[in-house]
């Protein structure tokens, strides 16, 4: 009964991951637009194989970081340039998108997706924000006793998030047209709101550190 409890803990946690519009989720939804739903399913799947690791990762290693925090420390040093690096990498995207002169629809009807599942994997590789999250909901579960520390409990929680993240950005995938037919601007303009969500990420990182 404890391993159906975490499974479903862990489809209920994937939620507060991938739900919200955010650059996997748009990435998702763009990708099916420019490149049909079954890129767009192929790009969800690349991004929930490295999800599927980072909370892996971030499960298994609730205890050894615990119990380490210098390393936590360190990585939230580590944190500050690459947030920044990211959120300049967005916004020099979306600065090209701008400056061409074909409209942001044209540049999707001649963009390509040439492997929608290594897409997904790179651009998921570049979302540091599934380790610490996962960290801190496994944290608070095993310390209230929710979910159980067993490895095989461990486990069912990891494949229940994947399964929760997958169903999401297949919505994501699925609705890309409704999306971005009832919020076009997110969708025309999603690598500015990604870019100015890493500045946020980077200057409220650089304020717990610095202050």
């Amino acid at each position: 009964m404890e391993y159906l409890i975490a499974l479903l803990i862990g489809v209920a946690a994937s939620a507060g991951a991938v739900l919200p519009p955010g650059m996997l989720n748009m990435a998702v939804a763009t990708t099916s637009l420019e490149a049909g739903k079954s890129a767009g399913l192929r790009y969800a799947a690349g991004v929930v194989t490295v999800f599927l690791v980072q909370t892996t990762i971030a499960i298994v290693g609730v205890n050894f970081l615990r119990t380490n925090p210098d390393i936590v420390e360190l990585l939230s040093w580590w944190a500050i340039p690459v947030l920044v690096f990211l959120a300049l990498f967005f916004l020099f995207k979306w600065y090209r998108e701008q400056q061409a002169t074909e409209s942001i629809e044209q540049q999707r009807e001649e963009k390509t997706v040439d492997n929608p599942y290594w897409e997904g994997i790179s651009v998921s590789l570049m979302n540091f924000l599934a380790i610490p999250y996962f960290f801190a909901i496994g944290s608070w579960l095993m310390a209230d006793g929710v979910l159980d520390p067993a490895v095989l409990a461990k486990a069912a929680f990891v494949v229940g998030a994947s399964a929760g993240a997958m169903l999401i950005l297949t919505a994501y995938a699925s609705g890309a047209k409704w999306i971005d037919a009832h919020a076009h601007y997110i969708t025309r303009n999603i690598h500015l709101l990604v870019g100015a969500l890493f500045v946020v990420l980077a200057g409220v990182q650089s304020y717990r550190m610095f202050f």
